[in-house]
């Protein structure tokens, strides 16, 4: 078991930002085996990832630019679909959490939709790469950086 299946063993709700599902599709060099484990972890039975819709959309933008609609469908495909990863939508709750979050530690909307989805689903760890989001104080923010060996 890695580090951060390590630090994983103590949520059993886990929201996922974008970075970890571009990092695992496009094998990237540094973030893969991460993202691997990120994965793996979330295959356990008795835990669920969660991510928001707008995970869909940040994945699917540079496909869409370079028309590749096949990867478009496939990342579709996997998100709709995944036994791991609940995909879920932006609603009031959601909406209201979020500008709770951005007035409160000035974070971008899509950081703060993405913690909002994860918090509404009752995550208690949400794995990002974006360092900025440790001033988070409601969610253990797992950077994926403090893992690299």
């Amino acid at each position: 078991m890695g580090r951060l299946a390590e630090a994983l063993t103590q949520h059993q709700r886990i929201g996922v930002d974008t970075a970890p599902f571009i990092y695992l599709w496009e094998e990237h060099p540094r973030y893969f085996a991460l993202s691997e484990e990120l994965f793996s972890y979330l295959k356990t039975p008795t835990v669920q990832g969660y991510t928001s819709i707008v995970t869909l959309i940040e994945v699917c933008v540079y496909p869409q630019r370079q028309g590749y609609t096949d990867l478009i469908a496939t990342y579709e495909q996997a998100l709709l679909y995944s036994q791991q990863i609940q995909l879920l939508p932006v609603d009031i709750e959601i909406a209201r959490q979020a500008v709770q979050l951005r007035a409160t530690y000035n974070i971008h909307v899509p950081d703060a939709l993405h913690i909002a989805t994860a918090l509404t689903a009752g995550a208690t760890a949400f794995v990002t790469n974006d360092r900025r989001l440790t001033k988070v104080q409601e969610v253990k923010v797992l950077v994926l950086d403090d893992y690299t060996a």
